[in-house]
């Protein structure tokens, strides 16, 4: 059985992916719980954000001047 070698995503911690989004990580969580926020993967009981994740994250909620997308 051949192993599979494509690149795995860098998983962010929460206080880390806060920091990328310049964003308090209580702030973060409150999104997590509200189902607003990012994606985000359990990880046992850990909570982790994939770079993609935030850039998906921050294209979805980019606004232009006048209120359009």
């Amino acid at each position: 059985m051949k192993a599979d070698l494509s690149p795995v995503p860098m998983l962010l911690r929460p206080t880390e992916a806060a920091r990328a989004l310049e964003l308090a990580t209580q702030t973060l969580a409150n999104m997590r719980f509200k189902g607003i926020g990012p994606k985000w993967c359990k990880l046992g009981s850990a909570v982790r954000y994939s770079a993609e994740a935030l850039r998906e994250y921050c294209e979805a909620n980019t606004r232009t001047p006048g209120g359009g997308r």
